[in-house]
């Protein structure tokens, strides 16, 4: 340590490192847009519908930041609607990581998708209509009076995937 203190110069990478062990950012650390590397911004945006914007860039408002070293370059957003309960209920607070390669995927974990048109929190799973499709499930089984599902299985073309997100984290919203 004392090595490293008699340099002129620190490397991020060891800056990084000493923060993640005080758990405070004493150095300012920021990436080349500017956000800090040791907080994960929380979205303000809606995951069951949207315009089919991914979640980098500066179209989607950040509503807050939060620091956990464990869920660094991840980011936020707040759980809507009821189909993934009772793992992610509503007002829970998601974190994800992009994927950028669709044949990347741990079959049975839970995903952010973005089409055109959704923005979708589903457990992936392999679709019975091929290696083409990919099947989204909700974790919520409840049903229907006529016993249907009232958050069916569907099957989504690869190809209509924009964005894909894989939940590596979330804070229950007693814990915010």
């Amino acid at each position: 340590m004392q090595s490293r203190l008699a340099a002129k110069e620190f490397k991020k990478g060891y800056l990084l490192e000493i923060t993640n062990v005080l758990e405070r950012d004493l150095f300012g650390l920021e990436d080349e847009n500017g956000n800090s590397l040791m907080k994960q911004p929380i979205l303000d945006i809606r995951v069951c519908a949207g315009n089919g914007l991914g979640l980098e860039g500066n179209e989607n408002k950040v509503e807050e930041y939060v620091s956990i070293p464990s869920m660094q370059g991840c980011i936020g957003f707040t759980v809507y609607g009821d189909s993934m309960s009772p793992q992610y209920p509503a007002g829970d607070v998601i974190f994800v990581r992009p994927i950028p390669v669709l044949d990347d995927i741990d079959y049975g974990a839970t995903y952010l998708v973005i089409t055109q048109s959704d923005r979708i929190l589903k457990n992936i799973y392999p679709s019975r209509l091929g290696d083409d499709c990919l099947r989204l499930s909700a974790i919520n089984e409840e049903t229907n009076r006529q016993g249907e599902r009232l958050y069916p299985d569907r099957d989504i073309r690869k190809e209509y995937i924009i964005y894909l997100y894989k939940v590596v984290g979330s804070l229950h919203r007693e814990q915010i």
